[in-house]
C-alpha cells in the first residue's frame, strides 16, 4: 500500500485531477505536492514518501534531474512521469535512469495513473524481495556449512564431518558411502594433468529427497598413498534463487518489451499531432492574416485611420501567432529527428549563418568580426547551423536604441587531458571529467546583458525577459539552440552582466585528424 506520496507539477488543476484520480483507488493517502525547488529540497530531506510523481517540464526544473535526484538519494523509491512534454527520446532516457513508469498526461490517461502506480509499488517490493533473496544467499554462501570429506582413490570414505552427513541426510558416515558411489564419485588417475576439480549436481537421498550441491576435490596424499579431499556445498538456496532471477528477468525483458511498444505509440500520436497543428491549425490562421492584409490592400480607402491601425495589428499578431507555431513544430521535431552527425567546418558554418542574416546586419549596420580559421566539430551541419543563426541574430537584436551592434566570433578548444566538463542546467549543473577534446564557439556581443539571476532561464521554452514591443521573437529560439546541441552530445551557456553585452558558447566534440 502506499501512504505518502510527492507530485511534482507546476498546474494546480493539473495536481487537482491527479489526487483526485489517484485517492479514489488508495486510502488515506497522504499527497505532498511540490511546486518549488526549496519545498522538493525539503521532502527529499525528511524522505517520507513511498512513490513520487513528476511532470517533465516545470519552471523550476524538469523530471529528469527529479528522476535523479530521487535515486541518488533512495534507489529504490519508484518515480513515475505524468507529462505532456516529453518526447520518446525523454522516455527513454528517464526509463534508462530508472524510471518506473511513463504516462501521457491527458483526459484518457487520468486513469492509468492510479494503475501505473500500484504496478510501481508492486514491481519495487519484487525487486526488493529479489535483493532479500540475493542478500540471504550472499550470506549462505559466507557462513554455509561445509561439508568436508577425504576419500581413497577408489572412492572409499575415509573420514567426513557432520555438515557432510547432514547434507546428505544419513546417519553416518557409512551410510553416506553408498550415495558417494553412485552420484559422487568419479574415478581420477594418479597420472592426470588435472589435480583439482569441481562440479555442480543434484543428488536424490536416502528419502526421497533432491538436494543441489557443489562437489569440489583434490588429489593428496594420506599417509604415502594418494587420497581425494573434497569439500561438499549445500547450493540448494543459490538454486532457487537463481530459478527465481531468472524468472524476474523473463519479467522484466517483457515490461520493456510492453514500455517499449507504449513509446512507440506516444511517438507515433507525437507526430500526428505536429502534422495536425502544422496543418490544420496555421490554415485557418494564413487565411486570417490573408484576408486581413487584403483588407488593407483593397479598402484602405474606406478604412478610417483607426480600422486600418485595427487591421494591421490583426496581421502583425497572426504573423506572430505563425511565426511562434512553427517555432514549437521546430523544436518538436528537434527532439525527435535522427541527427546525421558527421565533420562540420564552424567557418562555413559561420559563413552561412552570415549570409542568411545579411538583411537584419544591414538594417541594424552591425559589425560582425569572426577569428579566423575556426576548427571542425562532429555534429549535424543543419542543426548547428540554425543554432548559430540564432545566436547571431539575437546577438544583433538585443542592443541599446541607437547603439550599433558590435559581434566577435571566435573559437577554443576545451577538454582532454582530465579537463573538466559541464552538463546540465541550473542547480542540477554537474561537473564531469571529459575524455575528448571539444571545440567552444564564443558569440560576444555589446548588447544590454542578462542578468545572472536569469541566465539558467533562458534557455527555456517560451522564456522571455522582455516584451514583444521592445524585442520581437518567440521565446523559443534559446530553446531550440539548447535542445540541438544537446542532441548533439554538447551543451551551451552564457556569461553576461547586466548592461555589459553577453558571451554565448556552444561546445562540441573537436574533430582529431
Amino acid at each position: 500500500a502506499v501512504e505518502g506520496l510527492l507530485l511534482l507539477d507546476d498546474n494546480p488543476d493539473d495536481r487537482v485531477l491527479a489526487i483526485r484520480q489517484l485517492q479514489r483507488e488508495f486510502n488515506n493517502l497522504q499527497v505532498e505536492q511540490i511546486i518549488e525547488a526549496k519545498g522538493f529540497n525539503r521532502a527529499l530531506a525528511a524522505g517520507n514518501f513511498d512513490l513520487v510523481i513528476t511532470d517533465y517540464q516545470m519552471h523550476w526544473t524538469d523530471g529528469i534531474s527529479v528522476l535523479r535526484a530521487i535515486k541518488a538519494r533512495y534507489p529504490d523509491r519508484p518515480v513515475i512521469m505524468f507529462t505532456n512534454t516529453g518526447s520518446q527520446e525523454i522516455a527513454v532516457e528517464a526509463m534508462k535512469a530508472g524510471l518506473e513508469d511513463y504516462v501521457l498526461k491527458s483526459p484518457k490517461h487520468y486513469i492509468r495513473l492510479p494503475v501505473a502506480v500500484r504496478s510501481a509499488l508492486e514491481r519495487t517490493l519484487n525487486q526488493r524481495r529479489a535483493i532479500h533473496i540475493e542478500n540471504r544467499l550472499q550470506f549462505l554462501l559466507n557462513r554455509l556449512d561445509v561439508g568436508v570429506f577425504r576419500t581413497t582413490q577408489a572412492g572409499e570414505l575415509i573420514e567426513g564431518n557432520a555438515a557432510f552427513v547432514r547434507i546428505l541426510q544419513v546417519n553416518s558416515l557409512p551410510e553416506a558411502q553408498h550415495i558417494y558411489l553412485q552420484q559422487l564419485y568419479i574415478r581420477r588417475e594418479i597420472g592426470s594433468s588435472t589435480l583439482q576439480w569441481e562440479r555442480e549436481l543434484q543428488l536424490q537421498r536416502n528419502d526421497g529427497s533432491k538436494v543441489w550441491v557443489l562437489l569440489s576435490e583434490a588429489l593428496s596424499t594420506n599417509d604415502g598413498e594418494i587420497a581425494i579431499d573434497g569439500l561438499l556445498e549445500d547450493i540448494s538456496d543459490r538454486k532457487s534463487a537463481e530459478a527465481e532471477l531468472r524468472l524476474l528477468n523473463e519479467n522484466l525483458e517483457r515490461r520493456v518489451r510492453e514500455r517499449t511498444a507504449e513509446l512507440e505509440a506516444i511517438n507515433k500520436d507525437l507526430k500526428a499531432f505536429s502534422y495536425s497543428v502544422s496543418h490544420d491549425l496555421r490554415e485557418p490562421l494564413r487565411a486570417i492574416e490573408g484576408f486581413a492584409q487584403a483588407m488593407l490592400e483593397d479598402f484602405a480607402d474606406s478604412l478610417p485611420p483607426l480600422g486600418q491601425e485595427y487591421t494591421q495589428r490583426i496581421v502583425a499578431a497572426a504573423h506572430r501567432l505563425d511565426k511562434l507555431i512553427q517555432d514549437i513544430l521546430r523544436y518538436s521535431r528537434l527532439s525527435r529527428a535522427d541527427l546525421q552527425r558527421s565533420r562540420v567546418n564552424l567557418s562555413a558554418v559561420v559563413a552561412e549563418a552570415l549570409t542568411q542574416l545579411k538583411v537584419e546586419i544591414q538594417q541594424h549596420q552591425a559589425q560582425i568580426s569572426v577569428a579566423e580559421p575556426l576548427p571542425e566539430v562532429i555534429g549535424d551541419y543543419t542543426t548547428l547551423l540554425s543554432a548559430i543563426v540564432n545566436l547571431l541574430a539575437n546577438a544583433v537584436k538585443f542592443v541599446a536604441p541607437d547603439v550599433q551592434p558590435q559581434v566577435r566570433v571566435w573559437a577554443e578548444e576545451t577538454g582532454g587531458q582530465g579537463d573538466l566538463g559541464t552538463r546540465g542546467l541550473g542547480e542540477f549543473r554537474i561537473i564531469s571529467p571529459t575524455t575528448s577534446k571539444r571545440v567552444r564557439l564564443w558569440i560576444e556581443d555589446n548588447g544590454i546583458g542578462i542578468a545572472p539571476k536569469n541566465q539558467q532561464q533562458i534557455f527555456r521554452v517560451f522564456e522571455r525577459l522582455h516584451g514583444v514591443e521592445s524585442y520581437g521573437g518567440t521565446g523559443i529560439g534559446l530553446a531550440i539552440v539548447h535542445k540541438g546541441i544537446e542532441r548533439m552530445g554538447g551543451c551551451v551557456g552564457v556569461q553576461s552582466q547586466l548592461g555589459q553585452g553577453s558571451r554565448f558558447w556552444l561546445e562540441l566534440r573537436l574533430v582529431n585528424d
